[in-house]
């Protein structure tokens, strides 16, 4: 499939409702077979001196059901992601963040990103193409891809970066995250990064500990 990378997505938007000066702008990037109202749920327990946006996927999938890029099964169950559908959305996503800092009229430079599963693993890939746009990731029950990573020159050390994972998740095992990681603080990523009890979900206590983190 092609993306278009000059498309303007549907999204869900939240003003902030503590008045501050050039207030932060959070993104949230949803994960394979969701929606932009799924994290969006969460955004009132957010800090509230934020812009908030949550973006939806381009691919359809089916009712209320999006994807940012194709995950493939072979006969034997072993799956595989569309790298260049990848890329084309981490593209995609960065037009439409400077698309909407520019509808706000924000004087942001950089914003935050909070995604879930695929939509944490293109944080990550965001972050580190992107190092100039992002200030803070938020990559949760995802792992790094390198394969979505254009390298740059540009200062990624300054990114703040905080990361989970459940130790029984199904869908991706927490084994890939861990070596993602490793990867990244290789690369001098300043990481927080917890493990839960938990599946393929946002727990509470993980959620605790994001707002937590957040809030520092």
């Amino acid at each position: 499939m092609n993306i278009d990378s000059n498309q303007i997505l549907e999204y869900l938007y939240q003003a902030p409702t503590e008045t501050t000066d050039n207030p932060p702008v959070l993104f949230l990037i949803h994960g394979y077979g969701s929606y932009e109202g799924d994290l969006f749920s969460f955004a009132k327990y957010l800090p509230k001196q934020y812009h908030i946006i949550a973006l939806r996927a381009p691919i359809v999938l089916g009712e209320g059901s999006y994807a940012w890029y194709t995950i493939t099964f072979d006969s034997d169950m072993n799956k595989w992601s569309d790298d260049e559908e990848g890329i084309q959305s981490r593209d995609l996503i960065h037009f439409n963040i400077k698309h909407h800092l520019k509808r706000i009229n924000s004087n942001s430079e950089k914003v935050d990103l909070l995604g879930f599963s695929q939509g944490a693993i293109l944080s990550w890939s965001l972050g580190l193409t992107y190092p100039k746009s992002i200030s803070k990731i938020m990559a949760l029950s995802g792992f790094f891809n390198p394969n979505l990573v254009e390298e740059t020159t540009e200062r990624t050390k300054d990114l703040k970066c905080f990361s989970s994972h459940g130790i029984i998740d199904p869908v991706i095992p927490v084994e890939h995250t861990r070596a993602g990681i490793d990867a990244l603080r290789e690369k001098g990523l300043d990481i927080e990064y917890k493990e839960y009890d938990a599946p393929h979900t946002i727990s509470p206590d993980n959620f605790r500990d994001l707002i937590n983190w957040l809030q520092v």
